[in-house]
Parts: structure tokens; C-alpha cells; sequence
């Protein structure tokens, strides 16, 4: 399980969620309009979309994060060190753990429809991305 499942779950939703961005640097989908995106997503009322060049680098950063998922189960060829690879899923786990625990102390200012998605969704999405990431890390360092 830890070489297939763990992996291969962390790797899709990362995927996904990073898709999902660079989406979101054209459109507001799946929401009908950028006041309710940043509502929702943004944790903001001023209905202005987050900077482009940020949204770009987040969704690079999560589909880095599938890759480097990838590349340190085996499932795909590494590029570099191993231990390099090792300690940058390492890492991964640290932000991802860092989001979830750290996205509670989001919730002072945010909107109310952010409020709810982070406590609720986001956060603990994060941390559950996070136990995966680490366990990935611990089975490569057990190999």
C-alpha cells in the first residue's frame, strides 16, 4: 500500500489541485463569479483575483510536489540525488503540514464562506496530504 496507494493518491490530488490554479489564472470556474471565488477560495470580500504570477508558481509548486512524489516512489525515473529527491519530500510534508496546522490562524479576517471551507475542508485536506507525503518519505527512507 505504501508503494502504491499512499504515492499514487498524493501524486493525482496534487495533480489536480495545481491544475485547478492554473485554471483559476483565467477563470473563476467552478464558481459563477469572482466575487464568490474570493469569497471562497481567496478568504476575501474585495472580489480582486489573486496575482496571476502567484497562482502560476502555487500550481507549479503542487505538480512539482506530484512529480518529485513520483520520482521518490520509483514510479517514475529521479532526476539528481536521491537524497535530494528525499529531503524535498521531506519538505513537501513540512509545507503541507505547515498549511493545514498554520490555515486554522487564517480564519481571523477571512470571509465567512472561506472561514468555513478552510476549518472544514482546506486545512484538513492539507494535513491529510501531508501524512501522505511523510509517509512517503519515510518508506523511501526505509528502502
Amino acid at each position: 500500500m505504501v508503494r502504491t496507494v499512499a504515492p499514487m493518491t498524493l501524486a493525482i490530488v496534487l495533480t489536480a489541485i495545481g491544475v485547478l490554479h492554473f485554471v483559476w489564472v483565467f477563470s473563476p470556474w467552478p464558481f459563477k463569479d469572482v466575487m464568490t471565488f474570493t469569497r471562497t477560495i481567496g478568504g476575501s470580500d474585495d472580489g480582486v483575483m489573486p496575482p496571476v504570477p502567484s497562482t502560476v508558481l502555487v500550481g507549479l509548486a503542487l505538480i512539482g510536489g506530484a512529480v518529485l512524489t513520483l520520482m521518490v516512489n520509483e514510479s517514475i525515473p529521479g532526476i539528481g540525488p536521491a537524497w535530494l529527491r528525499l529531503v524535498g519530500m521531506y519538505g513537501l510534508t513540512v509545507v503541507l503540514l505547515a498549511r493545514g496546522l498554520g490555515g486554522y490562524f487564517m480564519n481571523s479576517s477571512a470571509a465567512v464562506e472561506f472561514q468555513r471551507l478552510n476549518t472544514f475542508l482546506y486545512s484538513p485536506l492539507c494535513v491529510a496530504l501531508a501524512t501522505l507525503s511523510g509517509t512517503v518519505a519515510v518508506a523511501a527512507t526505509r528502502r
